[in-house]
């Protein structure tokens, strides 16, 4: 049977949308708990000046092949980093504080580093490291970013350290109220799918009803893992569905490169038809209950009720782009813990990841409904 498309091609067409997402999200919300994990890096951010832009740059650099290059670049700072930490951070501030998270990652080899307890520690109910940070070298662009990775400590994040670090009746005490877990960044972490089948498997060994709680997955850039991982990786995802109520999401690079897995190419199509078409596609071929893609302005989501894809407000000049998508999937969990469909789900993500990349600061809900507001009035700056 074919499920229904929907496409909402601009903020005009959101406009009923956009005042049921306002009503919903002002009220107010139990206080809710979950986990997040599992990586952990230092992020060393560098602006290139000239060329600004990765479409120069890349020419630049193959003329350069063989000779040498010199390029002006601004040194923004050092951070703490990882999908996870980001993604955590971002569950915070989205709930203005009214959540307990627990974050379990790479922080330290044998303690949390102070950058992640002055980040983090005021943020979070508990931290727990397994292994130290790898580290990153952010080069920003215009038009996207290049990440320079050492990723050398990501192996030591597995399962066996997990329950030596956190403790098998702590981990059973948090899981036993835990409303959601968000496990992202897969494509660096080696051991990943193990943590994220036993963390599904010690829910139901404890009682916790099927689809009681939301798991966020992100596989972040998985290009290196070759092709035996993602099929064990597709594997685990029935299991882990049976018992919760999955969100896998993408990047619109990684959807393509997913695509591939089942003969589909749609490296570079970009435009909302083809983006939807592929959200569906995926959600076909891998058993989750929504597949989420999330190009740069705006994302589509499939699930059993259709496929649907929003337009968010994009932004030309980014004040950081690192950490967008860390932003977006937060804004998708925080509303789908609410309870939204998947429209206000998107609308969320879109509105927490454009608030992002303008202010550098996570949205509440009380900022997405202005950063709206300006939206629809077309007068949404590209700063905040």
């Amino acid at each position: 049977m074919t499920t229904p498309l929907t496409i909402y091609r601009n903020v005009a067409a959101l406009t009923e949308v956009i005042a049921d997402f306002k009503s919903q999200t002002a009220a107010a919300q139990a206080r809710v708990s979950g986990l997040c994990g599992f990586d952990g890096f230092i992020d060393t951010f560098v602006r290139l000046q000239t060329p600004a832009s990765m479409a120069e740059f890349g020419p630049k650099v193959a003329a350069a092949a063989g000779i040498a290059a010199s390029y002006p670049a601004q040194h923004l700072g050092d951070k703490f980093g990882g999908n996870g930490p980001l993604f955590a951070a971002a569950m915070h501030d989205i709930h203005g504080g009214a959540i307990d998270v627990t974050y379990i990652g790479a922080m330290g080899a044998d303690e949390v580093l102070p950058i992640y307890q002055e980040a983090l520690g005021g943020k979070l109910t508990r931290l727990y490291t397994l292994a130290a940070p790898a580290h990153t070298t952010c080069l920003e662009f215009t038009d996207g970013k290049v990440m320079l990775c050492d990723m050398a400590a990501c192996a030591q994040v597995t399962w066996e350290r997990l329950l030596e670090c956190v403790g098998s009746a702590e981990l059973d005490a948090q899981l036993a109220t835990a409303s959601f877990i968000s496990a992202v960044n897969w494509g660096k972490l080696p051991h990943a799918g193990t943590i994220w089948s036993q963390l599904a498997q010690r829910l139901s060994a404890l009682g916790r009803a099927a689809k009681e709680v939301v798991f966020f997955m992100d596989l972040a850039e998985f290009e290196t893992r070759p092709m035996a991982d993602r099929e064990d990786l597709l594997a685990r995802l029935a299991p882990i569905t049976r018992q919760c109520r999955t969100l896998l999401s993408f990047n619109l690079k990684e959807a393509w490169q997913m695509g591939e897995v089942f003969g589909a190419d749609y490296h570079g199509r970009m435009e909302p038809e083809a983006v939807a078409e592929l959200a569906g596609l995926l959600r076909s071929h891998i058993a989750v209950d929504r597949v989420i893609i999330h190009p740069n302005d705006g994302a589509a989501c499939a699930s059993a009720s259709g496929t649907v894809y929003v337009a968010g407000p994009f932004c030309r000049e980014p004040l950081i782009s690192t950490g967008a998508g860390d932003n977006f999937g937060a804004g998708c969990l925080a509303a789908a813990l609410r309870g939204l469909d998947d429209t206000a789900m998107l609308l969320a993500g879109n509105c927490a990841s454009g608030h992002f990349v303008r202010s550098g600061r996570s949205a509440t809900f009380p900022d997405m409904a202005a950063l709206l507001d300006a939206w629809a009035a077309g007068t949404l700056a590209e700063r905040l």
